[in-house]
């Protein structure tokens, strides 16, 4: 992990930590419920992403409201979702892992543009949060242990400001803008 990605994540476990020991009345600048509406808006999309290959989704999407910065959300998925006893019975061949490892990594650019329009919905969802102020979106990715990590991201970080994502939205120019107004980190 480079020494600015060292310094973001110091950052935001100090604003977590901060935001966690405060009383709710503190948070003047925006109330939890429209951070559970960012919550929410992450969560649909990763529930319905596919359902003849869905994401695995351990841990559903949590947030808070960095006064200042803007709405930060992590959450916590498998690029493939594996039957509940896999590799249970018999182990798990090389075939076996060659083809995970092969579907991860096939899966990766969609699963980043999904986050990429899930950051950009979130934005349009929290009405309140400040046209200046950001939202930042942090998806870990889960491995087991017999996988091969190879080519395989631990995690995508994706933000943008409030403005500049509603604008494409409403502009209907979305897909073309992304590249421009967001800043994404894959580590």
């Amino acid at each position: 992990m480079g020494r600015t990605m060292r310094a973001l994540a110091f950052a935001l476990v100090l604003a977590l930590g901060a935001a966690a020991a405060q009383p709710a009345a503190a948070h003047a600048g925006l109330p939890q419920s429209d951070v559970a509406i960012a919550e929410k808006i992450c969560n649909a999309a990763i529930r319905s992403y596919s359902i003849d290959a869905p994401i695995d989704h351990l841990l559903p999407a949590h947030g808070v409201y960095v006064e200042g910065y803007g709405v930060v959300l992590i959450t916590d998925v498998n690029l493939v979702a594996l039957p509940p006893l896999f590799g249970f019975a018999g182990g798990v061949t090389d075939k076996d892992k060659a083809r995970i490892h092969d579907s991860k990594v096939k899966r990766l650019p969609a699963v980043r543009d999904l986050f990429a329009h899930v950051t950009a919905e979130m934005a349009g969802g929290l009405e309140r949060l400040s046209p200046e102020e950001n939202v930042l979106l942090r998806v870990n990715f889960y491995n087991f242990e017999f996988e091969n990590k190879n080519d395989l991201p631990k995690r995508l970080t994706i933000s943008g400001r409030k403005k500049d994502l509603v604008d494409a939205v409403r502009k209907g120019s979305l897909p073309a803008a992304l590249s421009a107004i967001l800043k994404v980190t894959v580590e």
